[in-house]
């Protein structure tokens, strides 16, 4: 009865990516977080929600993303008023483990669907952060269970101040909690003294998913126009062909001296997804809106921003999301993924 009431909750949703909340702590941003998730996940009936993990954009934990996935449940419960039951990370971890799947703070499309058959759970809620100059963005995603596929997502900001930013100051896979298929931990991979990544200036230009690889493959700043000319690099690393399509409107970047740049123009390769309200039509439905990619095949994005003039030493960071197909037979399988670059020396000319 529940499934069948969720199932018109989430037909009505009409916002995949609800505008950005500030709010002046931690704690705050996870009540805001949480209203939106009760917002978005009301029925006439209790919905029960698993909690996974939240981390940073590389995919690694800290005490403080620990701290969001640990009282996100708090706050849940709060918001939720006996509206909904909640699955906490433990419990879900137990689950992957019983039914033998990878717990790695993703949520694949099948395994979420065995969630739901199994064990009830109608939706589960993971998410990430990402530290944009002063402030560090949350974003939570709700995936459903039916299909896998996500069907709304909540945000908020707050301060990278004080102790917020030495809870970030260590991270590594290993502090997540992950497990691997035969239930042991994951091996530590800390981001204190990270490998060099092959041919990259540094690992910040890197970015990797389960469907593709993306690296920023030349950066050039010019200090007398004061543009920045971007080019990435994407290659699918799976089995399937897989569509990607960029959202504009996430576009953000920063100098790294508090200053945010705006795009120029030299936009080219990458198809891009126009229209936020009409995600699936970027799952490769409309090839305009989505460029496809065969197994083993690379595709290009280029553009230009405009920021301050005469900077002597910029540490660029990029951020945007992709819409992603990770198998365009499955159109239904796509979501929104945040794609993020730190900190990155540009070439200046």
């Amino acid at each position: 009865m529940i499934k069948s009431i969720f199932a018109a909750a989430l037909a009505t949703l009409i916002s995949l990516s609800p505008p950005a909340n500030a709010a002046s702590s931690v704690d705050g941003s996870l009540d805001e977080i949480a209203q939106q998730i009760i917002e978005r996940t009301k029925t006439d009936g209790t919905p029960t929600i698993g909690i996974s993990t939240f981390t940073h954009g590389d995919g690694t934990c800290s005490d403080l993303s620990n701290y969001i996935t640990e009282f996100i449940v708090d706050s849940l419960f709060n918001a939720g008023q006996g509206s909904i039951d909640i699955i906490e990370r433990s419990q879900l971890s137990a689950i992957f483990r019983e039914m033998e799947l990878v717990f790695d703070g993703t949520i694949a499309p099948d395994a979420a669907k065995r969630l739901g058959e199994i064990e009830g759970v109608d939706a589960v809620v993971t998410g990430s952060l990402i530290q944009f100059g002063e402030q560090v963005k949350l974003q939570a995603r709700l995936i459903s269970t039916q299909n896998g596929r996500l069907f709304a997502t909540a945000r908020s900001d707050f301060p990278s101040v004080g102790s917020v930013a030495q809870m970030m100051a260590a991270r590594s896979r290993a502090q997540c909690g992950f497990t691997a298929a035969d239930g042991s931990a994951t091996a530590p991979q800390t981001t204190t003294e990270p490998a060099q990544a092959t041919g990259l200036a540094t690992p910040s230009h890197r970015f990797s998913s389960d469907a593709y690889d993306a690296e920023v493959s030349s950066l050039i700043y010019a200090k007398s126009r004061g543009e920045t000319s971007f080019a990435i690099r994407f290659k699918n690393t799976s089995k399937t062909t897989v569509a990607l399509s960029y959202v504009p409107k996430t576009l953000s970047v920063s100098d790294g001296i508090g200053g945010f740049m705006q795009y120029k123009d030299g936009w080219n390769g990458l198809r891009g997804c126009e229209y936020a309200s009409r995600l699936q039509n970027c799952n490769s439905s409309d090839p305009l809106q989505a460029t496809s990619i065969a197994p083993g095949k690379v595709v290009q994005l280029h553009f230009v921003m405009q920021g301050e003039k005469g900077l002597a030493d910029p540490q660029i960071t990029l951020l945007f999301e992709l819409v992603v197909t990770p198998d365009t037979s499955q159109r239904d399988s796509y979501s929104v993924q945040p794609v993020s670059f730190y900190d990155m020396a540009p070439k200046v000319k």
